[in-house]
């Protein structure tokens, strides 16, 4: 693996801002903050200064007013969303509100394997259509959250069949938008809203935040103001699940987020919590990551959304404890099954000469591709497909990328041979008819060596400051700690020391593949612990190169400094 550091700060970043120590200095002029707003709005985001307002978006004084007509009318509402950590969390934020400003509402969340992503035409027949025999109501409003721009076939036959639409989302934009009554979405040709990068929740917020900010908000201010933080654990876990940039307006959301997790007033989140044996006082974006969003995912990967959408929804708490434990479960069985999987694709030998991969079995579970296909990125170093059967005519599929191939423009380029198709620039989703999956293959590959550069395909560790493991100490955590919370595009700092002396070292895990180290220079003793670096051989004495970030061990009531090592070598 390269290690690549980033280029020094230049003395006229220093000379503008002396007040800033050197490492403050370089981590924020690594992260384009040129400005003092802009390093003020970093280091201190503030809600009441830095979310913009809702009705900067050009859609969304009309968007209110539907909604405003349709509790009037009391006309049915439909949130259709999706079953993933986003799609999830955007539906419970808007059946939330509208549920408290008195809407007559239902939640519909699509089947992963059987309907795949986005809206579908069976189930907005189904929607439109009323049944006196089942007291079932004919939706009359159809709002969609983190799906819906690329559905304008859908949404026509919903406006033929009576149904008004608005479309919240924040998906690649197609060729031809839908024709709905109401577009929210950041990134849509002609759109006023300042902030880009918002994910399917994020934008979700936005129309309720709008809501309970209108003329017509039956609520009183400090209760609509009441409802609007408290939805906020919400937004963080979407933010966070979706890996949208954390920067700007999505930062100050996550932060502010995390803060109202901590003390989540959500039943399904309190069990979730329990169960998962979470400690709320560790509670970051890596805990959101890592424990949160993989639970809420599983409902929909193993089975249905539904019951991730019922945990979250839930004011019971014998309901929502065993609706936590199914879940906790669930997820249980996805790591054994996505382990499987992973092997399986591995064990199929990919050309590594190729600069796209593809991987196919007619059993793998269709919402498991996705994950397996980012743990195959990360084995390969290269943009991954993995591919299995729907039924005897149609493959589904799932795409990961790396930076430099945008893998869902790729798509585009080949609508013509696909099905359905939706994503970002470096995740997708499609599905198409077996008899076009060679030429799909063979064109995606021919754009990818198009695109992609030789160079891209060699692993990079990008490494900020060459950091002197004498210069660690608790005045530098301090420092690091404004920088949290760490994702896209603000990732956790990582440092590059050389020449460290061992002198303690020792095998730790299951499988003896982490290293346990005590490292020293000159007169500074650390602890470290370097993860999947077990087929290194170190020994005592030995002077080594690292790349490592900072953590704090906390045990017994104590704290100490420790290095997280990404990676290390023999020094020369």
């Amino acid at each position: 693996m390269r290690w690549q550091v980033s280029p020094q700060v230049n003395n006229e970043f220093l000379d503008k801002f002396p007040e800033l120590s050197p490492i403050m200095a370089t981590l924020l002029f690594n992260r384009g903050l040129q400005t003092q707003s802009a390093i003020d709005q970093f280091l201190s985001p503030d809600y009441s200064q830095d979310i913009h307002d809702p009705y900067l978006f050009k859609d969304m004084n009309k968007a209110c007013e539907v909604v405003y007509q349709a509790i009037k009318n009391q006309d049915l509402i439909t949130v259709f969303g999706d079953y993933d950590a986003d799609g999830v969390p955007a539906a419970v934020i808007l059946t939330t509100v509208l549920e408290r400003l008195g809407a007559k509402v239902e939640v519909y969340l699509p089947h992963r394997e059987k309907e795949g992503y986005g809206l579908n035409k069976l189930a907005i027949e189904e929607l439109a259509r009323s049944d006196a025999r089942r007291a079932k109501t004919k939706t009359k409003l159809l709002i969609t959250c983190d799906c819906g721009i690329s559905n304008a076939e859908e949404i026509e036959l919903a406006n033929s069949l009576g149904l008004q639409v608005i479309i919240t989302d924040h998906h690649a934009i197609p060729v031809n938008l839908p024709q709905a009554l109401a577009i929210i979405h950041p990134q849509v040709e002609g759109e006023t809203y300042p902030f880009k990068f918002l994910c399917g929740g994020g934008v979700a917020f936005k129309l309720v935040q709008a809501l309970l900010r209108h003329k017509n908000c039956s609520l009183e201010k400090a209760e609509a103001e009441r409802q609007e933080k408290w939805l906020l654990d919400l937004v963080a876990i979407a933010t966070v699940a979706d890996m949208v940039p954390l920067t700007g307006e999505n930062r100050t959301l996550v932060k502010y987020g995390l803060i109202v997790l901590k003390k989540t007033q959500r039943l399904g989140l309190q069990k979730m919590i329990l169960v998962a044996g979470i400690d709320i006082n560790k509670l970051d974006t890596t805990m959101i990551s890592f424990a949160f969003a993989p639970r809420i995912n599983a409902a929909g990967r193993m089975d249905h959304a539904n019951l991730a959408y019922h945990l979250l929804n839930t004011q019971d708490e014998a309901k929502a404890l065993a609706w936590a434990e199914e879940l906790n479960q669930a997820n249980i069985q996805r790591q054994k099954i996505t382990e499987t999987v992973f092997k399986e694709a591995k064990n199929q030998a990919p050309d590594l000469k190729a600069k796209l991969l593809f991987f196919y079995k007619a059993d793998w579970p269709a919402g498991l591709t996705g994950l397996v296909a980012s743990k195959l990125v990360k084995e390969f170093n290269r943009p991954a497909i993995l591919l299995t059967n729907s039924d005897e005519e149609t493959i589904v599929g799932s795409g990961r990328s790396i930076e430099g191939f945008h893998i869902t423009e790729a798509l585009q380029q080949n609508a013509d041979l696909l099905l359905r198709f939706g994503g970002h620039p470096q995740a997708c989703g499609f599905s198409l008819k077996k008899e076009n999956l060679a030429s799909f293959q063979a064109n995606m590959q021919a754009l990818a060596n198009k695109q992609i550069k030789d160079e891209e395909l060699e692993p990079v560790l990008k490494v900020e400051l060459e950091l002197d493991l004498m210069a660690i100490n608790w005045e530098l955590v301090d420092t690091l700690d404004k920088f949290q919370p760490y994702g896209q595009q603000n990732t956790e700092p990582l440092f590059a020391d050389y020449g460290v002396l061992v002198t303690g070292a020792k095998k730790v895990g299951k499988d003896q593949n982490h290293w346990k180290l005590e490292l020293v220079k000159q007169n500074k003793k650390l602890g470290a612990i370097a993860f999947s670096l077990g087929k290194i051989e170190l020994s005592l004495g030995q002077r080594i190169d690292i790349v490592y970030n900072l953590n704090i061990n906390q045990w017994n009531g104590t704290r100490q400094i420790q290095l997280i090592i990404r990676d290390l070598k023999i020094s020369s």
